[in-house]
């Protein structure tokens, strides 16, 4: 499973910052409690799925205060489902980032689906497997001091984008074969995704298989420039919002969006001043990203996906 090697790229130098950052200064990242979880999560079956050595668990850092989960090597799927009867038939996997070494389930999870439920969107919240790290905190920081060699972090990297992309198309099958069950229309399952998550939802559509491919999509703060895949005739709608400060994947000639036009695909980009990397829901307090919530909303009304 290829990914944009531009996208590559881009992760292999945020990590490679953090590795060099990481030798420099004492350690910032420490072990906290597993926070409160949604009940009824559903264990997927992707293929090849073998439980790793060591067990989840759970660190925040005082840089961003963002609590994360490490060693996930169990995929889930975790629903969120309207009430009855408040349902409109429009389904969307959300997909949080972290690099494909951690999932921040929370602001890139758990608190998009809740809000898409409010909205009578049936959400499910993908818990995807990671490349594996040490125990705790200091597995993470070792894992990520061991970065410092950008041959093997692209590698490494490749790694994460196959299991990742593995767990999401077992996801879309998922929801497609209980979409009754789940008062979901199956021609309206759509894929959003954070960061590596996004790059997980493009890859999606570039896998170009039927039984997998989402009927839209809402990439954020993914990498937008030229694909070094060919994207398949009429791709899915593409909603994506990205901020122009964003140090990873901000200054790009955004090649993606009239490359994605030309082969039939339509597209609404939300390009925000300031924000940043991995602003999540509901955005980041003092800039306007606090609104993409809301654009993403009217999107969907748009396309006849959630009521006016």
């Amino acid at each position: 499973m290829k990914i944009a090697q531009t996208w590559i790229a881009g992760l292999v130098g945020a990590a490679w910052l953090l590795s060099t950052a990481a030798a420099a200064q004492a350690p910032t990242r420490r072990d906290i409690a597993a926070p409160p979880q949604p009940t009824g999560a559903i264990v997927l079956k992707t293929p090849g799925v073998v439980a790793g050595p060591n067990p989840e668990t759970w660190t925040i850092s005082s840089s961003d205060n963002v609590p994360v989960v490490q060693n996930v090597s169990v995929p889930t799927l975790t629903p969120f489902l309207p009430p009855k009867g408040k349902g409109n038939g429009t389904a969307v996997i959300v997909a949080p980032g972290g690099a494909f070494v951690m999932l921040a389930m929370d602001h890139e999870g758990w608190r998009v689906a809740k809000w898409l439920q409010s909205q009578g969107v049936a959400a499910f919240v993908l818990k995807y497997r990671v490349l594996p790290t040490g125990p705790k905190a200091a597995g993470l920081e070792k894992m990520t001091a061991s970065f410092a060699d950008r041959a093997v972090l692209a590698k490494r990297m490749q790694e994460g984008v196959t299991l990742a992309t593995e767990d999401a198309q077992e996801a879309m099958r998922t929801v497609r074969a209980h979409a009754k069950d789940w008062g979901v229309n199956p021609d309206r399952i759509g894929f959003m995704g954070f960061s590596a998550g996004a790059m997980t939802t493009m890859n999606l559509v570039y896998a170009n298989d039927p039984a997998t491919r989402p009927a839209f999509i809402a990439p954020i703060y993914g990498g937008l420039s030229a694909p070094a895949r060919p994207i398949p005739n009429t791709p899915p709608p593409m909603w994506a919002a990205m901020a122009a400060d964003d140090p990873l994947f901000g200054k790009t000639d955004f090649a993606l969006i009239p490359a994605w036009e030309a082969k039939g695909g339509g597209v609404e980009l939300h390009l925000y001043e300031h924000g940043g990397h991995g602003f999540g829901y509901p955005g980041r307090p003092g800039t306007t990203t606090l609104q993409w919530p809301t654009d993403l909303l009217a999107w969907l009304k748009a396309r006849g996906l959630v009521a006016p």
